[in-house]
This record gives structure tokens, sequence and C-alpha cells, in this order.
């Protein structure tokens, strides 16, 4: 039988960021992956500042050769634009940022991308069409049953971590709370469209609050090739409450919307509509315990307002980097310090961040935040916090 320090469940961008950490720090452990790579996996494909600092925490090198291969496109900027039409605008440029805070890369690439450059020759091993159907606590730490390509394999872990996205499979078999409960969940559709029209030429971020839509947004995200990444999310509480069909939405928001139409005028969807579930961030969820850690979306590490998802989960793999070399130094294995870390860490992001949320309910709270004499309060937030934790990586 295999015996081996940590198994992570799950190689998306946190368990294949956690792969790279424990690289270097030399710990034995496996990463296993239910799917054969490249896969796509449904998303905003925005890569934000926190994945910047990540991936230069791993290698200098990391993000240089990233940009380099992929179709990475650059993004200067975001646009928040309201029900009749507010604008609410920032570039970075403006700011003299030496390079783009923002970019958007397909799925596809970023994870694939970090799978390959997994060292070959390190401390840990990656299967891929492996699958989790078992887990059980014993004196050793766990006894892990996988099905790989067909077989069923047994094996040994001291630690097990969480990192499979959004459906619950290490917390089911550990019997934790997944709080997928609606008031902790974002449901989101995503379309690739070609073609997408009267984008911003430092290609911003665009966000669009419907009337009909809110509390949801809809977003406009553009992507090398002339190509875009189009969908809409909402509270799933508000979905239930309003009954509401989201591929319908989408439809009727993409007709009508006198802001949005124009730029639709000549796209093509390049696939039919898909849809994923997004668990948003809060300390209720318990994410670690002794021997085990959820990180990424496994761990609800979406932020509320925007969904934003690929940074905190990289983030949240670095973070319980940090806390596994100290467990194994102490051999000390309850990992609760790491819970109580990414909290903190992240602490002013969820309580804002959710109420940016439940103002999006009425348009009467909407309209006023969308308003002119809310641009120096953005500014100021741009240019203080944003470029703060942008010259973090830099």
């Amino acid at each position: 039988m295999l015996k081996l320090d940590v198994c992570i469940v799950g190689a998306g961008p946190a368990g294949a960021t956690l792969s790279h950490f424990l690289h270097k720090l030399n710990i034995d452990h496996l990463l296993i992956d239910k799917s054969e790579f490249p896969r796509d996996k449904i998303c905003g494909d925005g890569i934000t500042v926190d994945v910047l600092n990540v991936l230069k925490r791993i290698n200098p090198e990391l993000l240089e050769k990233f940009a380099a291969q992929s179709e990475m496109l650059p993004s200067w900027g975001f646009c928040f634009h309201g029900p009749k039409g507010q604008e609410i605008r920032y570039d970075f440029r403006d700011a003299d940022f030496p390079v783009a805070p923002f970019y958007t890369a397909r799925r596809i690439d970023l994870d694939d991308f970090l799978i390959r450059e997994l060292p070959e020759n390190g401390s840990g091993r990656f299967w891929s069409k492996t699958e989790l159907i078992g887990l059980k606590r014993n004196s050793e730490g766990f006894e892990v049953r996988l099905k790989r390509n067909g077989e069923e394999e047994t094996i040994q872990s001291k630690l097990v971590i969480g990192a499979e996205g959004e459906k619950p499979v290490v917390t089911r078999y550990l019997g934790l709370e997944h709080f997928r409960e609606k008031e902790h969940l974002l449901a989101a559709i995503r379309i690739y469209y070609k073609n997408v029209q009267g984008f911003h030429p430092g290609d911003h971020l665009e966000f669009f609050f419907d009337k009909d839509l809110l509390p949801g947004y809809f977003w406009a995200f553009p992507l090398s090739n002339n190509e875009a990444n189009v969908g809409l999310g909402m509270l799933s509480t508000a979905i239930s409450a309003k009954k509401i069909n989201l591929k319908k939405m989408f439809e009727q928001v993409v007709e009508r919307n006198p802001y949005i139409q124009p730029m639709f005028e000549n796209a093509e969807a390049l696939e039919k509509t898909k849809g994923w579930g997004l668990p948003i961030m809060t300390p209720k969820r318990r994410i670690a315990g002794e021997g085990y850690a959820l990180i990424g979306d496994a761990g609800g590490m979406i932020e509320a307002f925007t969904g934003k998802g690929i940074g905190p989960g990289m983030m949240s793999a670095r973070i319980l980097s940090e806390h596994l070399e100290s467990a194994f130094k102490s051999g000390n294995f309850d990992l609760s310090p790491y819970h109580d870390h990414m909290y903190r860490y992240y602490q002013s992001e969820i309580k804002h961040t959710y109420r940016l949320q439940k103002s999006l309910k009425h348009t009467w709270i909407l309209n006023p935040v969308m308003s002119l004499a809310s641009w120096s309060a953005l500014t100021k937030y741009a240019e203080d916090r944003m470029i703060r934790d942008f010259l973090k990586w830099l």
C-alpha cells in the first residue's frame, strides 16, 4: 500500500497550486483528479492580483512563462454599468501601473499550465482519471480509497486536502457541513462568444446591473482571438424566490437591455449555455480541523459580490502550505489555524462584498451607489487598496 503525507483531492488551480508549494517544501504528496488534462472548467476566466501574487511566490519566472505560453489578455480596468446607464469606470493606466492589474485567460489554459509545470522528480506525483470513492480515519491518518483508470486502489495518507471544486466530495466523506445552503451559494451561467463588440480599448472587465436581474449581474470579459467570456450570476435565494430561469434571463437581457444589446449585434455563440454553483465565503463554513483542510471552491473561496474565485482559491493553497509546513515540523496535524488565517486574511473583503451584494437587491439602493458621488470613493479604493496589493508582488 502506498503511504504518503498529504493527499490532495482535485487538481484545479487550488489543488495544483498547493502541489507546487509542497514540492518546494519537499513534503511527500499525491495530487489526484477524476478528469484527464487538459479539460475545460466553467469559470469567468478573470485573473486577478492575488493570482499573480501566488504565481510569483511559486516561482518568479512562472508568471512570465504563463503569459508567454498562454493566450492571456491584459485588462487595464473595469466598469460597473448601472440600471439607468450610469458608468463607474476605472483605468489603471491613469495610476501609472507598469503592467496590467488584471488578465483574462481560459481556464483550460490556466489549469493545464499549472499541471504541466509541476516538477517531474519532486516530492509529489499527479494521478489523473482518479476518483475518490472512500475516506476513513485510522490511527495513521486516513485510509483513502480510489478508483484509478477503472481499478480500485487504497492508499494511506496522514492528511487529506479537499480541492475538488464546488461539489462537496471530501466534505461529504468527512461528515462536515458543506454550506451549500442558498444564502451562501451563487448560481451562474457562462457562454463563450466571438465578435462581441464595444469593449474598451484597454480591454476592461464589464459588469452590468440590469434592473430585472438584480440582485445579480451580467458580465462580459474580453478574451484573446476576438472572443469573450459572457455570463450572469445571482444569489440562489433570489433565483428561488423569483422563480428565475437563468438561461431565459440571459436571453432576455441580451435582447432588450439597451446597453448590452448593441454588443451582441454581430456576436456568435461558440458553445451551449453552461451553468455551475459558486459557494461563497463565510466563516460559518469550517474549512479545517484534525487531519484535513479545504481549499478553493471546496472551501467556499468565492467572493460574494463579483464571484471571483481563482485568486482566493490559489491564495488559500498558498496560506495552507504555510500551515502544512508548521504541522510537519511540530507533528501537530490539527489544521484549524489555517481556518482562522484565511478568514482573517479575507475579513475586510468578506465584510464589504456581502454588503455590496445586499445592495443589489433594490434599484433605489443601487442607483445612488452608481452615481457620480461614488466616484471619489471608488477611485480611492482602487488607488489605495488595489495598488497597494498589486505592488506586493512586483
